[in-house]
């Protein structure tokens, strides 16, 4: 029993305080990742930014999924200039893990669409440490697998959690 009521106590004490229980965390619902593909606006269900290491290098995965029919995902693989720091210009680049993006179409679980980014930007404009998030803005240019021009614009995401692998 007194273990219950020091347990109990423990987790009231922030609310006693006015403080919450996790630091200035963005929650999934504040994340904000929009763009124009095809001429139609693209908002995203959920997003995902999360630090990890490919080849010795430490990379970002940003992305950023639309779910409806069709389900649209745009990911990207930055390769970050400082670990602990993800602000910058990284600019698309052809047949390339580093700095490349995608955009992936999916209907009924079977992928319907896939383009590859040649050209284009993802700026970091800001990357706020003590809540760990990115905001920022992109754009790109690539072909489909059919070789038909596509291109993704006025892309921007806004409080977009970063986690690690």
């Amino acid at each position: 029993m007194a273990v219950r009521r020091r347990a109990l106590l423990l987790l009231c004490l922030p609310f006693a305080f006015g403080l919450p229980l996790t630091l200035q965390r963005v929650s999934a619902e504040e994340a904000v990742m929009s763009a124009t593909f095809e001429g139609k606006p693209w908002t995203v269900s959920f997003t995902l930014a999360q630090t990890m290491q490919m080849g010795g290098k430490p990379v970002l995965n940003l992305s950023g999924t639309e779910q409806g029919s069709p389900t649209m995902t745009f990911n990207s693989m930055l390769v970050l200039k400082d670990p602990n720091d993800f602000a910058g210009t990284y600019p698309l680049k052809t047949g390339s893990s580093a700095n490349s993006a995608s955009f992936n179409i999916l209907d009924s679980g079977a992928m319907v669409g896939h383009v590859r980014f040649a050209s284009g930007e993802i700026v970091v404009d800001k990357y706020d440490p003590a809540a760990k998030t990115v905001s920022g803005h992109f754009s790109a240019s690539g072909k489909d697998e059919s070789g038909k021009p596509e291109d993704l614009i006025d892309g921007k995401f806004s409080g977009i959690p970063v986690t690690a692998q």
